[in-house]
C-alpha cells in the first residue's frame, strides 16, 4: 500500500458555506487534514451541496485541510498539519513573515485563522473532523473527553475510542476542545475504500441532526444513512480505551506486516511489524487500531482495551 491518493489540486480553503435561520449552531467541517484522506473533502461538499436553507437552523461550513499535499495525494508535505496546535506553535506562526513560512505553516495559520473568524461570529461551534486510515477498519469517532462531546458521539452508532488524545500532542481537536467548542473526529474506513465518503456523508447528516441544525424528517434517504453506519460495526459499536501508542521515527523503516485491520485482537509478544532493529512485538494485548500501512507518519499502530462503561455514562 503507498499510502497515496488520487491528487486533488486548486482545492479551496472553504470548500462552501450554506446558512439557514439564525437560532442554530455553527458546524465547522474540515476534510483533507492528511492530503491522502479525500474522502472527507468529498464529503463535506455532498452534504452542502443537499442542504436546503429554508429547513436549517445555523450556519455549515466546510473547510480543506492541507492543500498542498492533497494536490501531491500524500499525507503530508513535511510535517503532520494535524499537530502543533499548542500555544508556543500557534503564536510562532502568527508572529512569522508570511514568505517565510513552510508548507504546513502556512496552510495551519490559514486554517486557524478561518476557524476564529467563525468563533467572533457564533461563540461556540461544533467541528466535525473527518479522516480515513491506512488499513481496513470498522468506522469509529474520538475526541477530546468532555461531557459535550461525550453526548455528541453518541449519536453516530460506531464504535468510540476514548484515550486518543492523549497519546497525540497538540492536535486541532483538542485545540477546538481547549476553547470550549464541540469537536468529533471521525474515521470511516479505508483511504481507498469507495464505502469510506458515504460513511462520512452518513456522519455528518446525523451530527447536524443531533445537534439541532437539521430536523431528522428533512434528512435525505435518513434510515439508509444511519444503516450505512451500523452495518459497518459488524460486531455492534463498542468503547474502547488506548492504551499504548507505537512511536515510528523516521529512520526507522517501520512496515506494518500484511492482513491486520482495525480492532483486530492481538496479543501480547505477537509480532505486528518489523523495522530496523528487528521484529516489533505487541507491548500488550488488547485491539489494535490504526496499523500504518503508508509511508508517512509517526503513529505506526495504537492497541486499545474494551471499556465496560457507556460513552454516555
Amino acid at each position: 500500500m503507498s499510502g497515496r491518493a488520487a491528487p486533488h489540486a486548486d482545492v479551496p480553503r472553504c470548500l462552501g458555506a450554506v446558512s439557514g435561520r439564525t437560532d442554530g449552531p455553527t458546524v465547522v467541517i474540515t476534510g483533507g487534514l492528511h492530503g491522502n484522506e479525500p474522502a472527507g473533502m468529498l464529503a463535506a461538499r455532498a452534504v452542502l451541496a443537499d442542504l436546503d436553507p429554508t429547513h436549517l437552523r445555523g450556519t455549515v461550513v466546510a473547510f480543506s485541510g492541507n492543500r498542498s499535499a492533497l494536490a501531491s495525494g500524500v499525507r503530508y508535505v513535511a510535517r503532520d498539519l494535524n499537530r502543533g496546535w499548542d500555544a508556543l506553535e500557534l503564536e510562532r506562526l502568527r508572529r512569522a513573515p508570511k514568505d517565510a513560512l513552510g508548507s504546513e505553516d502556512a496552510e495551519q495559520r490559514e486554517l486557524h485563522d478561518a476557524i476564529l473568524r467563525l468563533e467572533r461570529e457564533s461563540s461556540r461551534l461544533v467541528v466535525l473532523d473527518l479522516h480515513t486510515t491506512s488499513g481496513p477498519t470498522e468506522p469509529f469517532v474520538c475526541f477530546s473527553d468532555t461531557p459535550d462531546n461525550r453526548a455528541l458521539a453518541c449519536a453516530l452508532p460506531v464504535n468510540v475510542v476514548l484515550g486518543l488524545e492523549k497519546t497525540i500532542h497538540a492536535s486541532m481537536l483538542s485545540w477546538i476542545s481547549r476553547r470550549g467548542h464541540v469537536g468529533l473526529s471521525f474515521e470511516a474506513g479505508q483511504h481507498e475504500d469507495p464505502a469510506a465518503c458515504e460513511r462520512h456523508v452518513s456522519a455528518v447528516w446525523m451530527v447536524l441532526v443531533a445537534v439541532g441544525a437539521v430536523d431528522p424528517c428533512r434528512v435525505p434517504d435518513a434510515d439508509m444513512l444511519r444503516a450505512v453506519l451500523t452495518r459497518a460495526a459488524r460486531k455492534g459499536t463498542r468503547v474502547v480505551e488506548v492504551m499504548h501508542r507505537h512511536v515510528v521515527q523516521a529512520d526507522d523503516g517501520f512496515e506494518m506486516l500484511e492482513g491486520f485491520e482495525g480492532f483486530d485482537r492481538i496479543e501480547a509478544g505477537q509480532v505486528v511489524a518489523r523495522d530496523r532493529h528487528g521484529p516489533v512485538r505487541a507491548p500488550e494485548s488488547g485491539l489494535l487500531l490504526m496499523p500504518r500501512y503508508q509511508p508517512e507518519g509517526e503513529d505506526g499502530f495504537f492497541i486499545a482495551r474494551e471499556v465496560a462503561c457507556p460513552v454516555g455514562g
